[in-house]
């Protein structure tokens, strides 16, 4: 063997026992050693206490549906038990909760190619037991605000995260919002058994997307108050919320009494992470329309009981506000019968109702008592024709009537509906 020979031998030998090495050593390493560190830099980058308190470890395992070449690199899979995040210091005195937030136990998996082209990719995120404690006072600061120390460096990160799905467990959270006037207690557990979303859902919306919904695996239920009504409420959720990809939406179901209403939906939540959207079945009933406001947002007439029973399809994240949906509903208001769709636009500096309505029985006092059924007039005096002078309106006589109304309050909506008499 000649010396070249003999050192490009002695080099690959030395090369592949030190890869060995390096193999063995990331295997037995003992991941503990460097909690106290970690535990430092963490609290460091976060502005506030952070702690993985148990055991942390890294196992290695080839990956299920890699293919070629692929399929021999191995995965790093992190584990951590007992993990804590405390609050901001402003919070002393304010909150009974010790921390933010806790894990019983938190599972990812990593996948090392992405790593070359400074990626972080995470298919799937598993949390055990979460707890947390929402705090927001009455001045604005927020405990779920991070304090994040400033950067060296005005450019962006090229670094970027890419989580694919969020699996959780029984878990609670708490929420004390003084500007809301808000405080709730939301309790999460596992079903006995899963739940098929069609079983819940129907045919109706269990079609497209939403047919490759998951089950409900887990149960949850609210109480406290909101904007100063109490509220209480149950439903059912999915297991794993699928955070980028639309094929994948997330099922919902809820019954929620807040003061005079109720409200019940079943449906799908789709990418999450952007608020993309919403897609329910919705049921709406109370004494009064006008006690909708402190939970939507939207100034209605004070009218008498109502109740509606629609489709409800929201996307949260368009260019000109929030728009909402509601169609083909059929409700009631009084002794007035309601069917139609109805679209609200959260869009600045007013948002916007609109909609197309029918009724076989309207009672204008239905909609609002106070500024349209005051008004006394006889069919006659706005009729020509054969119907001039009467003082009944023929049954099968078609109307049209049209409002365009601007709200000038300080809660004020644009409004722009049409009532049709059925065909």
């Amino acid at each position: 063997m000649t010396r070249g020979r003999k050192i490009l031998t002695w080099s690959l030998a030395s090369l592949v026992l030190l890869l060995a090495a390096l193999v063995v050593f990331i295997a037995t390493f003992d991941w503990n050693l460097i909690k106290p560190t970690l535990n430092e830099k963490v609290s460091a980058a976060l502005n506030r206490p952070f702690a993985i308190n148990g055991n942390l470890a890294v196992a290695w395992r080839r990956e299920e549906g890699e293919e070629g070449w692929r399929a021999w690199i191995p995965w790093p899979r992190f584990s951590a038990e007992d993990i804590t995040l405390g609050n901001p210091e402003w919070t002393a005195g304010k909150t009974k909760a010790s921390e933010f937030a806790s894990l019983e136990r938190i599972e990812f998996r990593l996948a090392p190619l992405p790593l070359l082209w400074q990626t972080i990719r995470i298919p799937q995120i598993k949390l055990t037991q979460p707890r947390a404690d929402l705090l927001r006072l009455a001045d604005g600061r927020a405990n779920w605000d991070f304090d994040l120390p400033a950067s060296d460096s005005d450019e962006p990160s090229a670094w970027q995260l890419d989580i694919r799905e969020i699996g959780f467990d029984k878990g609670s959270v708490s929420l004390d919002d003084q500007r809301l006037k808000t405080r709730l207690e939301v309790l999460v557990d596992p079903l006995g058994k899963p739940v098929p979303f069609g079983q819940l859902a129907g045919k109706a919306l269990a079609t497209g997307d939403a047919a490759n919904a998951q089950d409900y695996v887990f149960g949850w239920k609210v109480k406290g108050t909101y904007k100063g009504q109490a509220l209480a409420g149950s439903g059912k959720v999915g297991g794993m919320l699928a955070l980028q990809d639309g094929s994948k939406p997330f099922p919902l179901q809820a019954e929620v009494s807040a003061g005079s209403t109720r409200a019940a939906v079943v449906g799908t939540l789709t990418d999450p992470l952007n608020l993309g959207a919403l897609d329910l079945r919705l049921k709406l009933s109370g004494t009064s329309m006008a006690n909708l406001y402190p939970l939507t947002g939207i100034t209605l007439p004070d009218t008498p009981a109502y109740s509606t029973d629609g489709h409800l399809l929201a996307r949260l994240k368009e260019e000109g506000g929030a728009l909402f949906r509601y169609e083909n509903f059929n409700g009631k208001v009084g002794a007035s019968d309601l069917h139609g769709s109805l679209t609200f636009v959260a869009r600045q500096p007013r948002p916007k109702l609109s909609g197309k309505l029918t009724s076989e029985q309207l009672r204008f006092a239905d909609l609002n008592g106070h500024l349209i059924a005051n008004r006394r007039f006889k069919p006659g005096e706005y009729l020509g024709g054969e119907l001039a002078g009467r003082t009944e309106m023929p049954p099968q006589v078609p109307i049209h009537v049209s409002l365009d109304i601007l709200d000038p309050g300080p809660k004020a909506v644009n409004y722009s509906l049409s009532f049709h008499s059925p065909e």
